[in-house]
């Protein structure tokens, strides 16, 4: 994983590990995105990421469980909220979106410090989960951006996207307690999308928290799968 110290990623048929030196339990683990997926190719990544000594997740959309469910009991891993996948094929109703007094700006890679800030602070997370994550390097490569958000100068919000082949995923948008219900959220999310949009991304793609889905849902993005999360205890 270019760019975080500690990170590493590594793909089997159907299927991705990886891990970040973060320790967040969906933040390293195993995803397996397709239904060929070979229950023993992620039993083995399940075991390298194990290795690490971090807590890990494994995820996989709901069509494709079963057998990997046995697999995550197996390794004492218990059954966390799933989590909805949503995607966007359209800019419209982005593109629409008044943002307001908020001022919207992409951030260098020396600014990773303020994307990380403000994201523990909105997900009530320590700061150097954040540091560990979003380093300069990995702001430095092709594709990924990261904005503040700012009333009257003062950082409110934060969002990261990601531009990868024909899509972009979005991520980490926080907005700092006191700023919600504003829209802020979802004009600094409408900002990120559009940019990978404009930049040739055909659809965009995030996972929403509850907390989340209605301000997604209104900016045009449908789920498209639930998927399962099972976490080290």
């Amino acid at each position: 994983m270019v760019g975080v110290p500690a990170g590493w990623t590594e793909r089997r048929p159907g299927a991705v590990g990886g891990v970040t030196g973060v320790p967040v339990p969906t933040l390293n683990g195993v995803w397996a995105y397709r239904q060929d997926a070979d229950r023993g190719a992620i039993a083995g990544l399940l075991e390298r990421v194990a290795a690490a000594g971090m807590p890990y997740c494994l995820q996989s959309a709901r069509r494709y469980t079963g057998e990997l469910s046995e697999l995550a009991e197996e390794r004492g891993m218990r059954r966390n909220a799933d989590l909805p996948l949503m995607v966007l094929t359209s800019q419209a109703e982005s593109s629409r979106l008044d943002q307001g007094d908020l001022v919207i700006e992409e951030l260098e890679p020396q600014q990773a410090a303020v994307h990380a800030e403000l994201a523990a602070a909105g997900f009530d997370a320590p700061v150097d989960a954040f540091l560990g994550l979003m380093t300069p390097a990995v702001m430095e490569r092709p594709g990924v951006r990261a904005y503040v958000g700012k009333i009257d100068c003062e950082p409110v919000a934060t969002a990261v996207g990601v531009s990868l082949e024909n899509h972009v995923g979005i991520f980490n948008v926080a907005t700092l307690p006191p700023h919600r219900r504003r829209g802020y959220g979802a004009a600094i999310t409408a900002r990120a999308v559009c940019d990978g949009l404009d930049q040739g991304a055909r659809w965009a793609w995030l996972q929403s928290s509850p907390a989340g889905y209605s301000v997604y849902e209104n900016l045009g993005f449908k789920l498209h799968e639930s998927w399962e999360c099972w976490i080290t205890t």
